[in-house]
C-alpha cells in the first residue's frame, strides 16, 4: 500500500498558525533553494524496499544504531560520525553542526536539503559547499519535493515512507527533552518535539512500518 500524505495538510495549517509561519515566505525559500542547488541522483535507488534507520538528535551516548540504510536527521550526523559511521543520507535544514554535515557530504553522504522561511541566509551561505541529491520545501514546487514533516526527524520518516521503504527504525527520537545534537537551543524546540511525536504516531498508525527504539 502506497504512503499518501493527504492527512498532512491540515497539520501543516495548524503548525503555521501556532508558529506564525507565512506561506509567502515559504515560497520565497522554495524559489531560492531551486536556483542555488541542483540535485544529482535518485533517492529511490537508495531507499526502495530497504530497511532504514533514522538517527534523531536525542540519541544517547550508549545507544546502539541498528543496521540498514543509515539516515541522520540534521545534527544527529555528529552522533553518527562519533561512532565512525558515515550516514547514507543526511536530512537537514542546516540547523545542525555544519562542519560535520559538510564532512559527511564530502565522505559520501547524500544530502536532502530542506528550505523554509527561516533558513534563507544559510541556504545562500552554503550553496557552494554542499551537493544535494534532493531538495524539499514546505509546499511542493516544480523543482523541489514535499513529503510532509516538520522537524528533520519526522521529515526524514515521511520521506522514507514515501520512497517505499520496508521498515523504519527510529533511534534518538526523544520527544520529552531537547537532544544534545539538536543545534541552537530555542524554547520552541519542545513544542516542535510534541508535533514530531504526533507526526511519528500518525505514520505508525497509517503504515505499521515504524519501530521506535
Amino acid at each position: 500500500m502506497s504512503f499518501t500524505i493527504d492527512w498532512w495538510w491540515p497539520i501543516q495549517d495548524e503548525i503555521n498558525f501556532q508558529f506564525g509561519f507565512v506561506r509567502s515566505r515559504e515560497e520565497v525559500s522554495s524559489r531560492l533553494i531551486s536556483r542555488l542547488y541542483k540535485p544529482e541522483g535518485n533517492l529511490s535507488d537508495i531507499l526502495l524496499n530497504q530497511e532504514v534507520t533514522i538517527v534523531g538528535a536525542g540519541i544517547d551516548d550508549d545507544e546502539k544504531i541498528p543496521s540498514g540504510v543509515l539516515i541522520a536527521a540534521d545534527g544527529a550526523v555528529s552522533a553518527c560520525l562519533e561512532r565512525q559511521l558515515i550516514p547514507d543520507i543526511v536530512v537537514t535544514d542546516l540547523d545542525g553542526n555544519l562542519l560535520d554535515i559538510i564532512f559527511a557530504n564530502e565522505s559520501g553522504s547524500k544530502i536532502v536539503l530542506h528550505g523554509h522561511g527561516d533558513n534563507l541566509s544559510k541556504l545562500f551561505e552554503f550553496y557552494t559547499r554542499i551537493k544535494v541529491i534532493s531538495l524539499t520545501t514546505t509546499y511542493p514546487s516544480d523543482m523541489s519535493n514535499c513529503w510532509g514533516g516538520f522537524t528533520d526527524g519526522d521529515r526524514a520518516l515521511m520521506m522514507s515512507l514515501s520512497q517505499g521503504v520496508s521498515l523504519v527504525n527510529l533511534v534518538g527520537f526523544n520527544f520529552s527533552k531537547v537532544g544534545k545534537y539538536t543545534g541552537k537551543y530555542s524554547p520552541k524546540k519542545l513544542q516542535k518535539l510534541d508535533w514530531a511525536r504526533r507526526i511519528v504516531e500518525k505514520c505508525q498508525d497509517q503504515t505499521g512500518k515504524v519501530k521506535i527504539y
